[in-house]
């Protein structure tokens, strides 16, 4: 029995390796082929909304994002996140972090009771994304990117526990009145905490927007759906979020904008019920 499992270990850890490996070749390969032309062109839009994701700027946001829990009990989450995104190498990538902080109540047995009441510091994540091919007759691009998820919480239960990497590819593709921006993400863990789970994780986001005609406000949707292998379970997490340049209130606030985006979450093993999230942004400062 221990020499299975011994073997057994070692065969994870392999597959693990694997993994990385093609990830680092995709995104070796990603560099060779990225270009600076579309976000150039893109640039020159002056585009300040911040919901175009191939236009590279230096951007800024803070968000705050309540979430409700499905749990047998009460159960609540608070986030606040603070994000940098800037363009690196002659435009040609963009670089993203994000730090958070968590706050988590839950009762998981509904027995009246707090099983986690933990506030503090959340796990960071950073991403590095190219447009690799594009087609300016067309109104389309192909873009892509590596993810990567660092163990960072102050406490167990406010993070995964995990250090992970999620190779990402999308399509954008450029309409009159926004844009339509499927994506595919693959997650996997590459080191976990003692008696924490791997993450093995297909995402699938259905991104669409539509921009008023006076480019002063929009309406963006993102439904997500989550195959976790790992657990062998599915839901889906459904985005809407509604924004407002700033300027249509105070003309020297270009490029400043908030947004409200509520969401609900669908399926029997949906970890939230539904959040509400209230951001604000700067870009190209």
């Amino acid at each position: 029995m221990s020499i299975r499992c011994f073997n057994g270990a070692l065969v994870m850890k392999y597959i693990s390796k694997i993994k990385i490996q093609i990830t680092l070749i995709g995104f070796i390969s990603l560099a060779a082929l990225s270009t600076n032309g579309f976000a150039e062109e893109q640039g020159k839009q002056e585009d300040k909304t911040g919901t175009n994701p191939v236009n590279f700027q230096r951007e800024f946001r803070v968000n705050n994002e309540h979430l409700w829990l499905n749990t047998s009990g009460d159960g609540s989450q608070n986030v606040v996140t603070a994000e940098f995104r800037t363009p690196i190498l002659d435009g040609k990538w963009q670089w993203r972090v994000r730090a958070r902080h968590n706050s988590l109540t839950a009762d998981f047995n509904n027995d009246g009771i707090d099983d986690v009441d933990e506030s503090g510091a959340g796990d960071m994540d950073m991403r590095f994304l190219t447009v690799f091919n594009l087609n300016m007759a067309r109104k389309e691009a192909w873009a892509g990117g590596l993810e990567m998820f660092f163990d960072t919480a102050s406490e167990d239960a406010l993070g995964s526990g995990t250090t992970a990497l999620g190779p990402q590819v999308f399509y954008v593709k450029f309409l009159p009145t926004g844009l339509f921006a499927p994506g595919l993400q693959y997650k996997f863990s590459v080191d976990e905490d003692d008696g924490r789970s791997e993450i093995d994780q297909v995402l699938i986001d259905l991104n669409y927007l539509r921009m008023a005609k006076d480019k002063q406000s929009w309406f963006f949707t993102d439904p997500q759906i989550v195959i976790d292998n790992e657990t062998d379970i599915e839901f889906s997490v459904i985005d809407l979020e509604f924004g407002w340049m700033m300027t249509k209130w105070w003309a020297d606030k270009k490029g400043q904008s908030f947004y409200i985006r509520p969401s609900i979450g669908v399926g029997a093993d949906r970890p939230t019920d539904g959040s509400i999230e209230v951001g604000y942004k700067v870009v190209g400062w």
